[in-house]
């Protein structure tokens, strides 16, 4: 009875091991292209919202399951629109076709003369044996839809110029591609500054030797040539750096972009003080930049400046500064920059000859009346170092006296004494000499006529 009961047991565990094995299902996913059926590697495959594998090579993924329940697939790739879709759980095949993305390729069109839009210029854009027509507008630009990852063929034409042909790869994106039109046999030049990149009006341009005109406030200059031939382009401004190219225009050329670079010209700094005496040691700044040194001539030279305009500044211990731009357009110019002294403070004393203090003393410097004392004999005033100045002092009742002084750079405070002399009253003399003459004449006076008349005595011979 055991052995009856085991042996189905054994055969029960076998039937449901089969069952289960019977339920496994292999689904096979292959990717590819919609509109050539050529298979995608690398899309990613989403099973029930998760990410499960990228397409190999073939743009093939094998998914093994259970068979109890359907699956939501999911086709992800770039430049193709995301393919989603509920699959049975009894399926063991799935074909995925993949739309490409829809995407705008907009053309611009440019005259190479004027480098103005073209408007009304036929643009025809084809793939694959579909080709799309469209004029360009009043801003020279035709826009078409077209489908992501595919190579295009460009053909454009327009009335008075030669036609352009191109291709552009599409890739994932929108995309716009310009072209420039050749009206007629001209061809143009485009002079831009190295640097700045801006347009450089009055370039000269020269085809074999010849000068061909200006270049325009533009940087443009549109000149006849005849194409497939050999030519020297030198293109010439001054400040600038020569440029030489010897080259075919060919029928494609629609026109030539040179970018020159600024000459190194120089300059020379030169720096004084007032007295115009050279300065030794004084700092140059260029932008902002310490840039030299002058020499002991008052001299500091930079060979490296190209033509244009820079801020310059000057400076030394002692000077004001001095700032200003200068404009660089001639080999190695002088440009010359004086500094002034800078002002220290100077107190002068006004006293008597017995060392009191005069209020309200006239201060001159150097002729030209400056201020007065105040009430402790003291005025306040600036002057410029290591210039000698001629002090005067001057006072109602007192003689006026003069000093030299000199402040020397570095002392930032001096001081200078001033002592006047009381002058004499002539008007007080004079009275006192009018009152001596007065008690003089009197005194005179009462001697003449205060005299009494005097008594004649007889003498004995006279009876």
């Amino acid at each position: 009875m055991y052995r009856y009961r085991s042996c189905f047991l054994s055969v029960l565990l076998c039937l449901v091991i089969l069952c289960s094995a019977a339920q496994a299902v292999n689904l096979q996913i292959t990717v590819q292209d919609s509109l050539d059926n050529v298979s995608i590697p690398h899309a990613t495959v989403f099973l029930d919202g998760n990410e499960y594998a990228r397409t190999n090579n073939y743009g093939q993924v094998l998914y093994l399951h259970d068979g109890t329940s359907d699956h939501v697939v999911m086709v992800s790739m770039d430049g193709y629109d995301d393919w989603k879709q509920t699959i049975a759980k009894n399926e063991t095949t799935l074909l995925v076709n993949m739309s490409r993305k829809a995407l705008l390729l907009k053309v611009s069109l440019y005259d190479s003369d004027t480098l103005g839009p073209v408007s009304g210029a036929m643009v025809n854009v084809s793939a694959e044996n579909s080709t799309q027509s469209e004029q360009s507008n009043t801003a020279g630009n035709a826009t078409f839809g077209v489908n992501a990852t595919m190579l295009y063929s460009i053909d454009i034409t327009a009335p008075n110029y030669q036609s352009r042909s191109g291709t552009v790869d599409m890739g994932t994106e929108n995309k716009e591609v310009q072209f420039w039109l050749l009206s007629g046999n001209k061809f143009s030049f485009v002079v831009k500054d190295k640097d700045s990149q801006e347009p450089v009006q009055g370039a000269e341009v020269y085809l074999n030797a010849i000068l061909a005109g200006k270049t325009d406030e533009r940087g443009i200059l549109s000149t006849p040539v005849t194409r497939g031939q050999m030519y020297t382009i030198e293109i010439k401004k001054d400040g600038y750096d020569t440029v030489t190219e010897s080259r075919t225009i060919s029928e494609s050329d629609a026109l030539y972009t040179a970018e020159i670079a600024k000459a190194p010209l120089g300059a020379f700094v030169y720096v004084y003080d007032d007295n115009h005496n050279p300065l030794n040691g004084a700092d140059i700044y260029i932008n902002g930049n310490l840039s030299g040194t002058t020499n002991e001539y008052g001299r500091g030279t930079f060979p490296d400046l190209v033509f244009g305009s820079y801020p310059v500044e000057v400076r030394k211990t002692g000077y004001v500064p001095s700032n200003r731009t200068i404009d660089v357009s001639n080999k190695s110019e002088d440009y010359t920059f004086t500094l002034s002294f800078e002002n220290a403070d100077l107190t002068v004393f006004v006293q008597d000859k017995d060392l009191k203090n005069i209020p309200n003393a006239t201060i001159a410097l150097d002729g030209t009346a400056s201020g007065q004392t105040d009430d402790h004999g003291q005025f306040v005033t600036k002057v410029k170092f290591n210039q000698i100045y001629n002090i005067t002092a001057s006072h109602d009742g007192y003689q006026a006296a003069s000093v030299q002084k000199q402040v020397i750079q570095g002392n930032a405070t001096a001081s200078v004494n001033i002592s006047l002399e009381k002058t004499m009253d002539w008007g007080f003399i004079g009275m006192i000499v009018i009152i001596a003459i007065v008690v003089l004449v009197l005194f005179a006076a009462i001697r003449i006529f205060g005299k009494k008349p005097g008594h004649h005595i007889m003498r004995r011979n006279e009876i």
